[in-house]
């Protein structure tokens, strides 16, 4: 049974180049990850992108979109997860733009964890020494 995808999987199963490449991408998010995280890298069928395009109102040919390659990693670390795509005619550049796209989703995540945190430690410094006027 052939279908649009099985090339996409092969290549990134059986091809040690573009497996190589994946592992030097995700790489990357040693920092944001710990030993239980599982990092998923799959393919997309990117047909699909027809109806997120039109709702966006992005110019598009339905025979295009099969040139694409449509990488997703996704990690996942006990109930919750975050994922990110990456879309090109080029497999490594859909597997890095897949790469950006989540690291900056990380560090979204991360700066909006630290300014929380900085919050949290004013309030209870000001809560701690309250000024008398």
């Amino acid at each position: 049974m052939s279908t649009l995808l099985n090339p996409t999987i092969e290549l990134i199963e059986k091809n040690p180049e573009v497996k190589s490449y994946i592992y030097q991408q995700i790489a990357e998010f040693e920092g944001f990850v710990t030993p239980q995280t599982i990092v998923t890298v799959m393919a997309r069928d990117p047909r699909k992108l027809a109806l997120q395009y039109e709702t966006e109102g992005k110019e598009f040919k339905k025979s295009e979109l099969k040139k694409l390659y449509r990488i997703a990693i996704v990690l996942t670390e006990d109930d919750t997860s975050v994922e990110a795509e990456g879309v090109s005619q080029n497999i490594y550049q859909a597997i890095k733009n897949a790469k950006d796209n989540l690291m900056k989703k990380l560090v979204d995540i991360q700066d909006s964890v630290i300014s929380q945190q900085d919050r949290l430690v004013e309030i209870n410094q000001a809560l701690q020494n309250p000024t008398i006027h």
